[in-house]
């Protein structure tokens, strides 16, 4: 009897503790698309009763609200870009070492301080119409004379996939070394001109045969493709980053017990065995990825140093436009 009551007292205590957590509100500023998003931002408020107020903004406008807010933090937690975005502010964000961890996979949060979790796990892709008459595998592929032209990717200086895209290709072909600005020269030279204004006329004018290959990411192109879009993909063989969305906890925020439980929400298994229906890749390893879906463990992952393209980024900017205007 004894050890039932203990039992029932523990049970009781951690209930009220997770109410207590449950009561007030979220701040939420956010970059991730509504139609995607807001069902799993729903679902964590029937599940814990919080109410979440929504701030949509791009990833940039995100951290510098938060930078202009430093003194009197309004927000409790930022959603959505790329961890690169996120090393300039990490002054900002609050340390917590979620319960979820074990079951991630190494290295998709910040292993040192614990300021971010990867939501998801997004490899940057080739595609290619499945017209053309020889079919790429690898990035220097794009080299070839029969692709001069024809050739779609976004500007890097103004899309974060863009940018993510020629990253991943910097890193395969020598960041520190300089191989890899000698390979975008080539590779800016064989565009011949042509830079789009925006990543999603990438895949859609491959799709249409506008261009053979385009610079992407896996989640629009798995998409298009399942809608019969005439695409398919290659994971270059000289190897690709896998780019990761962080969610962060703002420092000092008004509600900082629900932004731990938010956290835990999206990167539960409840949440994340849903993304692959939205054409996500878990960052968790006990998640299982339909057949459509190369196993993480498959995609060969070329070098990248996130400090040196943090620290590179006004330089890379400058060269991209040196060389393309």
């Amino acid at each position: 009897m004894k050890k039932f009551l203990a039992l029932f007292l523990v049970t009781l205590l951690a209930l009220a503790s997770v109410s207590a957590m449950a009561e007030g509100k979220l701040v939420l500023y956010y970059s991730h698309a509504a139609e995607w998003s807001d069902p799993i931002i729903q679902g964590f408020e029937e599940k814990y009763g919080v109410d979440v107020e929504l701030v949509s903004l791009g990833t940039g406008e995100c951290l510098s609200r938060i930078q202009a807010e430093a003194a009197n933090p309004q927000a409790d937690v930022v959603w959505g870009g790329v961890v690169e975005s996120y090393i300039p502010v990490a002054d900002l964000l609050e340390s917590y070492e979620s319960p979820e961890i074990p079951n991630l996979y190494p290295g998709v949060y910040d292993t040192e301080n614990f300021k971010w979790y990867a939501f998801d796990l997004e490899p940057m892709v080739m595609v290619y119409n499945t017209s053309v008459a020889e079919k790429p595998t690898r990035w220097d592929d794009m080299l070839k004379d029969e692709f001069r032209g024809k050739i779609a990717t976004a500007d890097p200086v103004k899309s974060s996939s863009a940018f993510a895209c020629i990253m991943a290709i910097m890193g395969a072909y020598g960041m520190e070394d300089g191989g890899g600005y000698d390979f975008l020269a080539k590779l800016i030279d064989n565009l011949d001109g042509i830079v789009l204004s925006s990543s999603s006329s990438v895949y859609k004018g491959t799709a249409d045969g506008e261009y053979d290959i385009g610079l992407t990411y896996e989640e629009a192109a798995l998409r298009y493709r399942s809608e019969g879009a005439s695409l398919d993909i290659v994971y270059p063989e000289e190897g690709t980053n896998i780019f990761m969305s962080p969610v962060t906890i703002v420092k000092g925020g008004p509600n900082t017990d629900n932004a731990k439980l938010f956290v835990d929400y999206v990167l539960s298994a409840e949440v994340q065995g849903k993304l692959a229906d939205l054409f996500r890749r878990s960052s968790r390893t006990d998640i299982e990825l339909p057949a459509d879906f190369i196993p993480t463990s498959e995609i060969t992952v070329a070098p990248y140093d996130i400090n040196w393209v943090v620290e590179h980024t006004p330089e890379f900017n400058e060269f991209w436009e040196d060389h393309t205007l």
